[in-house]
């Protein structure tokens, strides 16, 4: 995953800032004195120096996808900041200056990596990779403690924050529980009288990954209506044993009728 970022920033460089490889490099060892001193030609360092967590960015809900009967819920990636440092390393400081400026110019015009872009385990993220430059709100507070740190020379320096999202792999899957049955005893005598809980999904028929909220069904015998939530569901709670007559509307589209019996093994609908 990290790896597949700095080949994205390598990319960046070249594609959007044109940097020629012939003519330029581009590292991301250390900028220690020894790598300094290995140097041969004019090279941008990209410097990854930190990781953290973004916790502004923490998602903690789960999305819920419902497939044949099943329900999975899946944990929304963490999303993490990798901070680099960038400098320039050139003979002549006039050059440092402009290759350096050049830099900074092609980073700001990119607060989001385009996706033409994006390397290995990057593409198709689940978020969008967004990334900040040369902003005070970076994790290196000293530079001169960075290099002293580093037995090397202080140099002018773009921080750069790139935000990733770590995908967990966590899901839960569970056999969807369509009836609850409740009997309920009767006073004077009476038999236990038997009413269901019941819920089901609405659909499109030619795309069954296609949910449908804000769609209304009305229970004609049972005089009772219920509604769609943004997942597509919906449910009926203690409807008596029958046979019963849903008329089900969809915004926009005419309303239909489905003959349904409660119990059932299912209550999917299909539009």
């Amino acid at each position: 995953m990290i790896d597949d970022l700095d080949e994205t920033i390598k990319q960046l460089l070249v594609k959007e800032g044109k940097l020629d490889l012939s003519e330029v490099d581009i590292s991301f060892d250390m900028p220690d004195r020894e790598w300094s001193g290995s140097i041969s030609k004019p090279t941008v360092n990209v410097y990854l120096y930190d990781i953290h967590e973004n916790l502004e960015k923490r998602n903690s809900e789960w999305t819920v996808v419902h497939d044949n009967g099943k329900a999975t819920k899946t944990k929304a990636p963490n999303r993490v900041d990798l901070s680099y440092l960038i400098t320039v390393w050139t003979n002549d400081i006039a050059d440092q200056h402009r290759l350096l400026g050049h830099i900074l110019a092609t980073l700001f015009r990119y607060p989001e990596i385009p996706e033409e872009l994006l390397q290995g385990e990057l593409v198709n993220p689940f978020y969008p990779i967004m990334a900040r430059a040369a902003q005070q709100d970076g994790v290196l507070r000293n530079s001169a403690d960075f290099w002293s740190a580093l037995d090397n020379q202080l140099k002018p320096s773009i921080s750069y924050v790139v935000t990733i999202p770590i995908d967990l792999d966590l899901a839960v899957s569970a056999t969807e529980v369509k009836t609850k049955v409740f009997k309920f005893t009767g006073d004077g005598g009476q038999g236990p009288e038997e009413k269901v809980n019941i819920s089901g999904l609405v659909y499109r028929k030619d795309k069954p990954d296609e949910v449908l909220p804000e769609v209304t069904i009305v229970a004609r015998e049972a005089h009772m209506t219920a509604g769609t939530n943004e997942d597509g569901v919906y449910v009926f709670p203690n409807l008596p044993f029958g046979s019963y007559t849903f008329e089900v509307s969809a915004p926009g589209e005419k309303a239909r009728q489905i003959a349904v019996t409660v119990p059932d093994k299912n209550y999917d609908i299909e539009l």
